[in-house]
C-alpha cells in the first residue's frame, strides 16, 4: 500500500496493479500435467527391470507391441529395446516366453515381407533365430534396432559404453515433444546429427539443433530456392529441396552479425526473413523462417559462444620446437619444390581449367562460404586444376574446419611426438621408402622427413588406429599438393570421417566396405556378381582398390582425378568407379574360369589409364597385381572413367552407403569376434585342462562379464596404456576383469565357493592369478585357476588350497570380519586348559583298560652324535625306524587304519626327503617294482584291507593296517602322481595362523555336499593328525635350529671349551626331561575332545550340525596348550612360553608333503578332490541368469561327476 500512495492519481496506480498482475500470471509455473504416454513409459520401464532382473544403469529405449514366433505358434507380448538388450515378455494362457539377446550377439538383423509373416523381423545370433512379427510400427522399430545393433558393434571395436548426451534436453527442449524417453530422444538425435554432419561434411563432434523450412536468396541468378535451414553450435548451412541445387555452409567463426531484415516494399517471399554477414562482406538472406526470433536468438547465442577473432582463410603452422629445443621447419606442398612449372609452360587445358575456377570463384564465391551449385560438380568432373588442388581437397572435405579450429595443434603434436618411440614408429619407418618411390619428392629428406612427422603425430593422435600399411601411400599423395599441416587435416578426416574404421589393425571398414561393394554389385550388376562370387575375386579386388583409394593399381597422376571427386562428393564414388571398371570388362571376365585369368584383364586396365590432361610427368609404377604382364589395352581416360560413373551410377547417394554400412558392419565384426575367439580358445587350449565347448561357453561368458563392465560403468576400467593396442600381445590378454567381476564368476563357478567365506577365497584366489599386481586377470589366468579346482589332479588341487592361504593370497592384514563368529563358551567346549595333556596321555604307559586293546610302543631312544658323525640332526633323529602297531586299529566306518599320536615322528620321518628303508621297503626285494611294491603288502599280525581312494591301485590290491605301511603306500602314490618332490621344495611350510584359515576354508567347502557328514569327519581326523605332526616336528625342528646355532658358533670360536658333542647332549637332557614332564598329566584333555566330537577310541561324532570356527578353534586351542607345555622342557631355559592359550604358536607349522599325506588318508577326502566338475551346466546358467524370474542369492552348485 505504501507502493501505491507514491502514485500521483488513481490511474497511475490502476496501471501499475494491473501490470504487477499480468506479471504474475506470466511468470506463474503451473504444475506440470503427466500425459498418459509417460506414465506408460515408466510403468513399462519398471516392469522391464523386474521381469529381466537388470540392474538401474540399464536403459530402456522403447517397448512395442509384437508377436513371438516361438516354434509355430506366434506369442503375443511386448518387445522391449534397451541400449545393450533386446528383450521380449510374454504370458499367455498361463505360459510364459522370455527372450534376452544382447546387441552384442547378433550376427543379422533383417526386415522381411512376405505372405507368411508380413512385416516381420528376424534376429539371428549364434545359437538360434527369432522371428517377431505383428508391429504396429514396424518401420520405426526396425530402424531403432538397427541403430542400437550398430551402436553395440561399434562399442565391441572400441570396447565403450553408451554415454548419454546430457545436453539433448537444452538443444532439443523448444522442439521435440516430451512424449518419448529421454534415451529415445537421444538416439534420434544421434541419427539426425550423423546425417547432418555426413551431408555437410563437418567434424565429427558437431551436433544438430534443429532445422527448418525456409527460402533462401540466390545472388547469382536472383532467385529463391527453397530448402531447409539446419543450425549447429557452430555452423548455419543450407540444402535446397532438389538434390544438388545449391548447398551453403556458413561457419559461425566466419560471421559477423545475424540481424532480422525488413525489405520494403514488403513482399510475401521476403517476409520474417534475417540476414547472416560474413567477415568478407557477403550477405546471405534466409526467409520464410516460421520462428525468426527463436532462430536469431539462437545464432546469436551461438555467436557469443565463438572465440576470438580469427581471420578466414587457411591458418598454417610453419615451424615447430620440440621438447629438445630443435626446430621443425615444416614443407610447403612438395611439388612446388621438386615439379616448379611456369605459366608458359601449362597446357591449354589447364590454362582453361584455372580461368573457369577463377570465373567461378568470382561469381559465388571463395572459400567456405561459397554458394555450391550443380556448376560445381561439373568443374570437378573436368578435373581440379593442381594450382587450387590442395585448396579445393581442404574445402570439400571439411579438414579446413579443422585446421581453422584448431590453430597450432599439429605443431604440438609433432613436438611431443618427436623422438618418442611408439609401437607404430617402427612400421612406419620401415615404409617411408616404399611411398611413391617413383616421384623425386620422395627420393629427398624433405618429402620423407615430411612424411615421417604426419604418420607419427596422426599416430600419436589416435593410437587406436597408430598406423597401417596404406596410410603412407594415401599420405604421400595429400603431401605433393598440400602443405605438411594440411596434409595431416585431410589424412584426419580420410580417416575418421569420409572412410571409417578402414585404417585400424583389423581394417574393419575395408571389410564392410566390401560388404557393401558385394550388394552394389548385385544389385546392378547381377548376373556378373555371380560369377565374380562363383571366382571368389571380389575379396582380392576391393581392398587393394578400396584403402589406397586406386593410387596403388593406377598411375597416382590419373588418381588423383578420382581424389578430387572423392573429397568433394564422398566414399560414393569409389564404389561408383569400382562398378564402371567391372562393368566396361563384364564380357572378359564372364568367360574367365578361374582368378588367375580374370586378375591379369583387371590389372591390365588399370594401368592402362591416363590423363591427358595432367602437367606431371608420368610416372609408371609397378602395381602389386599387375606383374608380369605385357599384353597391353586401348588407353582409357581417366575423366572419362570418372564421367561414365556419374552417369551410369550417378544415382548412389552416400546416406545409401551409410545404410547398406550399417547392414554389414554386423556380419564383419561378428565374423571379427569369431576369429578372436578362435585364436584364443586355441592359445589357451594348449595349456589348459578344459576344453572343447566348455572352453567356448567360459570364454563367452568372460567376455559377457567384461562387457557388461565397460557400458554399465560397473567398474572403472583401466586408462590406455601403451601396450593396449600392442598386436604382438596374446590374443587372451585382450579381455581382462577386474576383482568384481571375477568374483561374481568365481561365485557361480567354483565348487570351492561355498559357506560364508565365499567372498574371502574368491579374494585370495583372485590374488593367486593376479600375478602382476595390476588388478586384473586375463582369460587364460580364470581359465588355468578354474581347470585346477575342477579338473586337476589331486595334487595339484591340494597344492591349490595350499597355496592359498600363504602370502601374497592370504596377508598379514587380512581381518577376520566375513568370517562365522565362535559360539559361546555355553555351546562350544570347555577352554582348553590342558592342551597337551591328550597327546602326552598316549604316549605314556597306558592303562589297564586300553592295554588289551592296544599296546603303545614306547618312545625310541636317538644315540649321541659324535663330532665324526653327521651333523643333520633331523637326519639322525628319523632313522630309527618306525614300530608298527599290532592288532587291528582300523577306524569305524572308514576302513582307514587310525594313527596313534606318537607316530607323528614317523609321519615326519616318511616325508623327509632322507628317510631311510622302512620296513615294508626293506621286505620288498631289490628288484621288484614300484607297483609290486604297492599292490600287495602284508603283515603277520593283521589281514590285508584295501586302500581306499588310491586311485591307480585296484579293489584287489591290499595292504596291511599298520599306519606305517598306509603312509608309505601313499606317499609312494605320491611320488608317482606328482613326478618328482623336488617340486614341493621350494613350497612353504604352513604356519598355525595359514592351517587356522585353511581348516575353516575347508569346512565352509563341504557344506552342502551330499557326502557332508563323511567330509565333515575326514577333515576332523586328518586335523587332529596335522596338529600333532606340527607339534612332534616343531621340537624336532627348534633343535635343529639350536644344533645350527650351535655349530655356527663352534666354527666361528674353534678355541671354545664347549664341544659339539656337548651340545647334543644338553638337547638329549632337555628331552629327558620333557619325558618328566609328560608323566604327570591326566585325563582330562579326554573328556574335552568327547566334547567336540573325537572319542577316545578315535571314533568320530557326527559334526555337520556344528560351526566350522568353533571345531578349528576347540582343537587348535588344545593343542595350543600342549605345545606350551611340552616346548619349554627342551630347550630349557633358553626359551620361554607363554600360558595364555589363546595365542598363535608362531614355531609350528607343517609342510605340503605331511598335509598331502595325511588328505590321502581319508576316503571321502580323496574322493571329493579327485572328482571332476562339469562347468557347463553352471556357465550356462550364469550366463542366462537374468532369464530366470527370481535370480539365485546363492551361487549355483556345479555337477560332479
Amino acid at each position: 500500500m505504501q507502493t501505491l500512495g507514491a502514485f500521483e492519481d488513481e490511474d497511475q496506480a490502476t496501471e501499475f496493479v494491473r501490470c504487477k498482475i499480468e506479471s504474475m500470471i506470466a511468470n506463474k509455473t503451473e504444475n506440470v500435467v503427466e500425459d498418459e504416454e509417460t506414465k506408460s513409459f515408466k510403468s513399462a520401464t519398471r516392469k522391464f527391470m523386474k521381469l529381466f532382473n537388470m540392474p538401474p544403469e540399464e536403459k530402456l529405449v522403447n517397448h512395442y507391441s509384437c508377436s513371438y514366433w516361438k516354434g509355430k505358434v506366434p506369442r503375443q507380448g511386448w518387445m522391449y529395446l534397451s541400449v545393450n538388450h533386446m528383450c521380449f515378455y510374454s504370458f499367455l494362457l498361463g505360459k510364459e516366453a522370455k527372450v534376452i539377446v544382447r546387441w552384442t550377439d547378433i550376427m543379422k538383423l533383417e526386415r522381411g515381407n512376405n505372405m507368411i509373416l508380413p512385416e516381420s523381423i528376424r534376429v539371428s545370433t549364434r545359437d538360434c533365430e527369432y522371428v517377431f512379427s505383428m508391429f504396429m510400427q514396424i518401420g520405426e522399430t526396425y530402424r531403432l534396432m538397427e541403430q542400437l545393433a550398430n551402436m553395440a558393434m561399434r562399442q565391441l571395436m572400441l570396447e565403450g559404453g553408451f554415454e548419454e548426451d546430457k545436453t539433448i534436453l537444452d538443444r532439443t527442449k523448444k522442439k521435440t515433444p516430451k512424449k518419448m524417453s529421454m534415451i529415445k530422444r537421444d538416439l534420434d538425435a544421434r541419427a539426425r546429427s550423423d546425417a547432418y554432419r555426413l551431408a555437410f561434411s563437418l567434424p565429427v563432434e558437431e551436433k544438430l539443433d534443429g532445422d527448418t523450412d525456409c527460402v533462401m536468396l540466390t545472388p547469382y541468378n536472383k532467385q529463391y530456392v527453397w530448402g531447409r535451414l539446419y543450425i549447429s553450435q557452430n555452423y548455419v548451412c543450407f540444402a535446397s529441396r532438389v538434390r544438388g541445387l545449391v548447398t551453403m555452409i556458413i561457419p559461425l567463426r566466419d560471421v559477423n552479425t545475424v540481424e532480422k531484415s525488413e525489405p520494403f516494399p514488403p513482399g510475401p517471399v521476403q517476409s520474417t526473413a534475417i540476414v547472416v554477414t560474413t567477415k568478407s562482406k557477403m550477405n546471405v538472406m534466409f526467409s520464410q523462417l516460421g520462428q525468426r526470433d527463436l532462430i536469431v536468438e539462437k545464432i546469436s547465442d551461438c555467436l557469443s559462444r565463438q572465440p576470438g577473432h580469427t581471420p578466414p582463410g587457411r591458418l598454417v603452422s610453419m615451424v615447430s620446437v620440440t621438447e629438445t629445443g630443435e626446430e621443425v621447419q615444416f614443407q610447403p606442398a612438395l611439388v612446388s619444390l621438386f615439379c616448379r612449372r611456369g605459366s608458359d609452360e601449362l597446357t591449354a587445358k589447364e590454362t582453361i581449367k584455372e580461368h573457369l575456377w577463377d570465373v567461378y570463384f568470382t561469381e559465388y564465391g571463395r572459400g567456405m562460404v561459397m554458394y555450391r551449385t550443380h556448376k560445381t560438380n561439373e568443374l570437378m568432373l573436368k578435373g581440379l586444376p593442381e594450382k587450387y588442388r590442395g585448396e579445393m581437397w581442404m574445402l570439400f572435405s571439411g579438414a579446413l574446419n579443422e585446421l581453422n579450429t584448431n590453430p597450432g595443434y599439429y605443431a604440438n603434436l609433432v613436438a611431443q611426438s618427436s623422438g618418442k618411440y611408439t609401437m607404430a614408429t617402427e612400421e612406419i619407418e620401415r615404409d617411408l621408402h616404399r611411398s611413391l618411390p617413383e616421384h623425386p619428392a620422395f627420393q629427398s629428406d624433405l618429402g620423407i622427413g615430411a612424411l615421417r612427422r604426419v604418420l607419427t603425430a596422426y599416430a600419436w593422435r589416435n593410437p587406436t588406429i597408430g598406423y597401417c600399411q596404406a596410410m603412407n601411400i594415401v599420405t604421400s599423395v595429400l603431401l605433393l599438393y598440400t602443405s605438411e599441416e594440411e596434409a595431416f587435416w585431410l589424412l584426419v578426416a580420410l580417416c575418421e570421417r569420409m572412410l571409417p574404421d578402414y585404417y585400424n589393425t583389423r581394417v574393419v571398414g575395408a571389410l564392410i566396405d566390401q560388404g557393401v561393394f558385394e550388394e552394389l554389385i548385385k544389385e546392378y550388376l547381377p548376373d556378373l556378381h555371380v560369377k565374380l562370387e562363383t571366382l571368389g575375386l571380389l575379396s582380392m579386388i576391393s581392398l587393394a582398390w578400396f584403402l589406397t583409394i586406386f593410387l596403388s593399381v593406377m598411375p597416382f597422376n590419373c588418381a588423383v582425378n578420382i581424389l578430387d571427386c572423392f573429397f568433394y562428393d564422398g566414399a560414393k564414388v569409389i564404389f561408383q568407379v569400382a562398378l564402371t571398371i567391372l562393368e566396361t570388362n563384364r564380357e572378359g571376365l564372364m568367360q574367365c574360369k578361374d582368378d588367375a585369368e580374370a586378375m591379369p584383364i583387371l590389372s591390365v586396365y588399370l594401368e592402362n589409364v591416363s590423363n591427358r590432361d595432367t602437367t606431371m610427368p608420368t610416372l609408371k609404377h609397378t602395381s602389386l597385381m599387375s606383374s608380369n604382364i605385357t599384353a597391353k589395352l586401348p588407353s582409357v581416360d581417366v575423366s572419362d572413367l570418372i564421367e561414365e560413373s556419374y552417369r551410369k551410377f550417378g544415382t548412389l547417394s552416400n546416406q545409401h552407403i551409410e545404410n547398406l554400412r550399417l547392414k554389414f558392419r554386423l556380419r564383419v565384426v561378428q565374423n571379427i569376434e569369431d576369429h578372436t575367439m578362435k585364436n584364443i580358445l586355441r592359445s589357451v587350449s594348449e595349456v589348459s585342462v578344459i576344453k572343447g565347448r566348455e572352453l567356448e561357453d567360459l570364454y563367452m561368458l568372460f567376455k559377457e562379464e567384461y562387457l557388461t563392465s565397460c557400458y554399465w560403468r560397473t567398474s572403472q576400467q583401466p586408462t590406455d596404456t601403451p601396450d593396449k593396442y600392442d598386436s604382438s600381445r596374446p590374443y587372451y590378454e585382450l579381455y581382462k576383469v577386474d576383482f568384481d567381476q571375477f568374483k561374481t564368476m568365481f561365485l557361480s563357478l567354483s565348487p570351492w565357493a561355498r559357506g560364508q567365506r565365499a567372498g574371502t577365497m574368491a579374494l585370495r584366489a583372485f590374488r593367486y592369478i593376479d600375478t602382476n599386481d595390476d588388478n586384473m586377470v586375463n582369460f587364460k589366468e580364470f581359465v588355468d585357476l578354474l581347470g585346477r579346482m575342477c579338473k586337476g589332479d589331486y595334487t595339484h588341487r591340494l597344492r591349490l588350497l595350499y597355496e592359498l592361504h600363504q602370502p601374497p593370497c592370504l596377508r598379514d592384514t587380512d581381518t577376520d570380519e566375513d568370517e562365522v563368529q565362535s559360539p559361546t563358551k555355553s555351546d562350544a567346549t570347555e577352554s582348553a586348559c590342558e592342551a597337551t595333556d591328550f597327546f602326552d596321555e598316549e604316549m605314556s604307559t597306558p592303562t589297564t583298560e586300553n592295554l588289551d586293546d592296544i599296546e603303545l610302543p614306547s618312545v625310541p631312544s636317538y644315540p649321541e652324535l659324535g663330532e665324526d658323525e653327521d651333523l643333520n640332526l633331523i637326519d639322525k633323529l628319523i632313522a630309527t625306524p618306525p614300530q608298527d602297531i599290532p592288532g587291528e586299529a582300523s577306524q569305524a566306518g572308514h576302513g582307514v587304519p587310525v594313527t596313534s599320536p606318537l607316530q607323528s615322528h614317523s609321519v615326519v620321518s616318511s616325508l623327509t626327503d632322507s628317510d631311510p628303508p622302512s620296513p615294508i621297503e626293506r621286505a620288498v626285494p631289490a628288484g621288484a617294482s614300484r607297483q609290486g611294491m604297492e599292490g600287495e603288502v602284508k603283515s603277520e599280525e593283521s589281514q590285508p584291507v584295501p586302500i581306499a581312494g588310491s586311485g591307480g591301485i585296484s579293489g584287489s590290491q591290499q595292504v596291511s593296517q599298520s599306519p606305517m605301511g598306509v603312509f608309505h603306500v601313499r606317499r609312494n602314490l605320491i611320488r608317482e602322481r606328482s613326478g618328482s618332490k623336488e617340486e614341493f621344495r621350494n613350497i612353504p611350510r604352513l604356519s598355525q595362523t595359514q592351517f587356522i584359515q585353511m581348516w575353516k576354508t575347508l569346512y565352509d567347502m563341504f557344506r552342502g555336499d551330499p557326502k557332508e557328514q563323511e567330509l565333515y569327519h575326514g577333515i576332523a581326523t586328518v586335523g587332529t593328525l596335522l596338529l600333532e605332526i606340527g607339534e612332534v616336528g616343531k621340537k624336532f625342528y627348534l633343535q635343529k635350529e639350536e644344533l645350527a646355532s650351535s655349530l655356527t658358533d663352534s666354527m666361528k670360536t674353534p678355541d671354545s671349551d664347549v664341544s659339539l658333542a656337548d651340545e647334543l647332549s644338553l638337547a638329549k637332557g632337555g628331552e629327558e626331561n620333557n619325558d618328566d614332564v609328560a608323566d604327570g598329566r591326566t585325563d582330562s584333555i579326554g573328556k574335552r575332545l568327547e566334547n567336540i566330537g573325537i572319542q577316545s577310541d578315535g571314533k568320530i561324532e557326527n559334526l555337520s550340525g556344528k560351526d566350522p570356527e568353533s571345531l578349528v578353534s576347540d582343537l587348535m586351542s588344545i593343542v595350543s596348550e600342549n605345545s606350551q607345555k611340552d616346548v619349554g622342557p627342551i630347550l630349557g631355559s633358553q626359551r620361554t612360553t607363554s600360558v595364555s592359550s589363546t595365542k598363535v604358536d608362531a614355531d609350528w607349522s607343517i609342510s605340503f608333503e605331511q598335509f598331502l599325506a595325511s588328505m590321502l588318508t581319508e576316503p571321502a577326502l580323496v574322493q571329493f578332490f579327485e572328482s571332476t566338475v562339469d562347468l557347463q551346466e553352471a556357465v550356462n546358467r550364469t550366463r542366462h541368469r537374468r532369464l530366470l524370474m527370481r535370480q539365485a542369492s546363492a551361487p549355483f552348485s556345479p555337477v560332479q561327476k
